[in-house]
């Protein structure tokens, strides 16, 4: 059965006429006979009662237009809604961002500020804490953070921009006999766990960020990996190590907390906070990109 020989069976139905049926149709009587007998046969129904001076519905016809006389016009309704959406998704923009508290709310009135003078542009969020995740959704756009500005070295095939940079510290519990001194030194860490935060997408950057700064001495007792913030979190209240990240990250549980400027206060490090995309797509997002880089200037 097609679209077709259903409104071929419902303006015969309305008119009673085959021939007005299928001028209405701008098709011939005879092909308009055709589409009726062929949805007739399919059905194993007779639809229509035909004398040479009249045509009448069946019982089966009656109920069939019935049924069937909203049907093509929920048809084109929904034909229209799925080019209207087509027509959008072309303005349309996903974003995948990393699930930090911090970086989420920041992505959030990132967000806002555009759509404030681009109100046509539609954004699709998503949080993500492993790289597959990435892989399944296939975000336009990657916002992340990276305690190292190894982004620049991400490929010719992808572009990227810096739209903040975030003030790294050593984050302690209070209760921590560290909590007590004015400033940590990396004698001060020696033997202490590193609590690091997702493993699979990360890959122990905190680490290797600390490293780094030792020269690569072996401070750290180990590193500890946690697949969400607050558990991170609770075992830094519990002083169960300690963990290199910035103000924003801390959500919940600032306040039980102390922190100190990574390295030292006179030599502040920082985490980028990066929005990365590939390069092959990015006239359709050019003026977003635009707004991205003019926030870095």
């Amino acid at each position: 059965m097609t679209i077709h020989q259903m409104e071929c069976f419902l303006e015969a139905a309305r008119t009673l006429n085959f021939t007005e049926a299928a001028r209405r149709l701008y098709i011939s009587q005879q092909g308009l006979s055709r589409q009726i007998a062929s949805l007739e046969k399919e059905l194993e129904l007779r639809l229509f009662d035909r004398t040479t001076r009249d045509v009448r519905l069946t019982r089966s016809g009656e109920l069939l237009l019935w049924r069937w006389r909203d049907i093509p016009k929920e048809i084109q309704a929904s034909i229209d809604m799925a080019r209207e959406e087509g027509e959008r998704s072309k303005s349309r923009i996903s974003l995948a961002v990393v699930g930090m508290s911090g970086i989420v709310e920041m992505a959030g009135n990132l967000l806002a500020d555009y759509m404030a003078q681009d109100p046509d542009t539609e954004f699709d969020i998503f949080e993500f804490t492993d790289v597959k995740d990435l892989s399944s959704h296939n975000a336009d756009l990657v916002m992340a953070v990276t305690f190292i500005p190894s982004f620049e070295q991400i490929g010719e095939q992808y572009g990227a921009t810096s739209i903040a940079r975030l003030p790294l510290y050593y984050v302690v519990s209070r209760n921590s006999p560290l909590a007590d001194k004015e400033e940590l030194t990396l004698k001060d860490l020696k033997g202490q766990t590193m609590l690091c935060l997702f493993k699979n997408f990360f890959a122990g950057a905190e680490m290797r960020l600390f490293e780094f700064i030792s020269n690569g001495e072996n401070i750290l007792n180990k590193a500890r990996f946690f697949e969400n913030v607050n558990s991170l979190e609770l075992a830094l209240i519990a002083d169960e190590g300690i963990h290199i990240g910035f103000k924003e990250f801390y959500h919940n549980y600032g306040n039980r907390l102390k922190m100190y400027p990574l390295p030292n206060s006179t030599n502040q490090a920082y985490a980028n906070v990066v929005v990365l995309w590939h390069k092959q797509n990015e006239n359709r997002f050019e003026n977003f990109i635009k707004f991205l880089k003019n926030l870095s200037n």
